[in-house]
This record gives C-alpha cells, structure tokens and sequence, in this order.
C-alpha cells in the first residue's frame, strides 16, 4: 500500500475558488473505458487498473487490481477549516483474499480513498478504508508510515455489489488522528489495491462533494 500521492496533477473543473460554498467533483465527460485524463499516478500504469464506466446514465472510476498496487488522484487545495465534510459515493465488488490494514503483508483494500496533506518530505494522509477483515469504526497507523492514518468505514462482503454512501468530517477527523490543526489539503487520492495478498481487489468510486 502507498501512503500517498507524490505528485498530482491539476485539472480546470477540479480547481474551483477556495471561497465556493461547495467542490463536486465529477467523472462526468470523460471517455468510457479510459483513466482520467490529466490526473498523476503512483506504482505503475492507472490503465492497467482504472477506467471510467457508466451504468444507468452514471459515470463513476471502475477499479480492478490483480497483484497491484497503482494509486491514482488529483490536486485539489481547499482549506478544511472552510471545507470540513467530505461526501461519496464507493461500491465493494471484489474483495482481496484476507486483507487486513494492519499488517505489511495483508495491507490490501478494496476501496480507499486518501485526503493528501503538505509537501515531500512533509505529507500527510487521511485514508478512508472498505476493509476484508477490519471492523467498522477502528482507526490505525498505516504500518508502512505513521504520516498515513486510517479509518475503517465499512468491511466485509454484506455490502457488496451496492453502492454505499459516506460521509465524513475530515477536519475532526485529522485532529483526533493526529492533533492540532491540519495544512492546506492538497489533494484527494484512490487506491484498489491487492499486490500484499497476491489476489485481486474491485470496486467502483462515485462523485465527490466538498463542503462547508
């Protein structure tokens, strides 16, 4: 698992006025079948991982990784004092065989989503989990880096193949996991990953709301 992007890339529709009351961002107008245009990678080709897909007039980032572990996001600043919720839309399909955050060797997920914080050498990152094995509500170190803090929002295959729906306070959620008040955020990240567990992980990521 990667604990986060290195270097994003900045989109026009993904770089709104800090002062907007509210951020959506889409996968609306974008190519079926292909990644983003315009956005960075980490580990490898986001074609061999990430495409857009649409099912019933809905485009969302459809993710299947076998043996891999290729992160892909954008840079989107916004201040979370402004901006403090966070809300999505995710969809379990395949789960890696026995993943567990915890450990290096099992550190797989099938969904994650990652709010990215400062600059090399200095990042930081919330990393919001669809956990195998972890239950609901726990909240860890990444055993790769204490920079990245996690928290399990769902787990398991009960919810699997439905969408699910979250939303989050970021700016509580970064003081609590690692105190004070956070940077500027610089970007949000996703990652499907199964390279740990020598498996395969799938799932499908829907739009993206800022808010205050």
């Amino acid at each position: 698992m990667l604990v986060a992007l290195s270097l994003v890339l900045c989109v026009p529709w993904s770089c709104p006025a800090l002062a907007q009351s509210a951020i959506h961002i889409t996968f609306d107008g974008f190519e079926i079948g292909k990644p983003p245009p315009g956005w960075g990678s980490r580990n490898g080709n986001p074609r061999d991982v990430y495409a857009v897909q649409e099912e019933g007039g809905k485009k969302f980032l459809h993710a299947d990784a076998r043996g891999t572990a290729v992160q892909i996001g954008f840079e989107n600043k916004w201040s979370l004092e402004e901006h403090p919720f966070l809300e999505w839309q995710w969809r379990a399909l395949i789960l890696p065989d026995k993943g567990d955050e915890m450990k290096k060797a099992t550190n797989d997920s099938v969904l994650g989503l990652y709010v990215v914080f400062g600059r090399q050498p200095f990042i930081k990152a919330v990393k919001y989990v669809w956990s195998t094995t972890l239950p609901i509500g726990l909240s860890l170190e990444s055993p790769f880096s204490s920079r990245t803090r996690m928290i399990v929002l769902e787990s398991g295959d009960a919810l699997l193949g439905k969408w699910v729906s979250e939303r989050r306070d970021v700016l509580a959620d970064y003081r609590r996991l690692f105190g004070g008040d956070p940077p500027l955020v610089r970007g949000i990240a996703f990652l499907t990953d199964a390279d740990n567990t020598a498996s395969r992980a799938s799932g499908d990521y829907g739009d993206i709301d800022i808010l205050k």
